[in-house]
């Protein structure tokens, strides 16, 4: 999809502050707030804006551990389960994504988020023994909400929309560590 100069910069803004009025983002983009309004209506309209979004601290919250599982789906399971069933039962669980991977070993890669590690110790226990048949765990790393240096793709998406209409080949940031 194309977008406008008004378009991108009105998106840079929103995902640095969501919750920023039309008149907000007029005065800082020098247009009229009508005009914001008819962009961010499209962009809503046209789904390129899905939501806006709460950032929670999840330590503060109570969330002190995550995991990542790399799961290998049973190719029997494919015969009998649909997409949509998969989404029925992620729902309301410890899942905070969920990612489906063309791979031979690894069809699956989730994040999780837990309160404790018993908690964690008890989900993955009630989890093979319940679900063991249709998945078999090939990895689990498990890191604390200490450790979670970075849980957006906003800068990403900021760069994405600066950069539009020329390309780059990504290169690491300036002053990233060095081998």
């Amino acid at each position: 999809m194309e977008l406008t100069r008004n378009e991108r910069r009105i998106m840079e803004f929103l995902i640095e502050n969501g919750r920023a009025t039309d008149t907000e983002l007029a005065d800082k983009l020098n247009i009229t707030s009508q005009a914001v309004g008819k962009i961010r209506k499209k962009l809503e309209k046209e789904g390129v804006i899905q939501g806006y979004s709460t950032i929670i601290d999840y330590e503060k919250i109570g969330i002190k551990v995550f995991a990542v599982a790399l799961f290998k789906f049973i190719p029997d399971v494919w015969k009998t389960m649909k997409d949509k069933d998969i989404d029925e039962r992620i729902q309301g669980s410890n899942i905070i994504n969920f990612y489906r991977v063309p791979e031979g070993d690894v069809t699956h890669i989730v994040t999780y988020g837990f309160r404790s590690l018993d908690e964690l110790d008890h989900y993955f226990h009630v989890l093979q023994t319940e679900r063991g048949h249709i998945s078999e765990i090939r990895k689990l790393y498990i890191f604390s909400a200490k450790s979670l240096k970075k849980e957006s793709a906003n800068d990403l998406c900021i760069k994405v929309l600066k950069e539009w209409g020329y390309e780059q080949l990504p290169r690491p940031a300036k002053g990233a560590l060095r081998e």
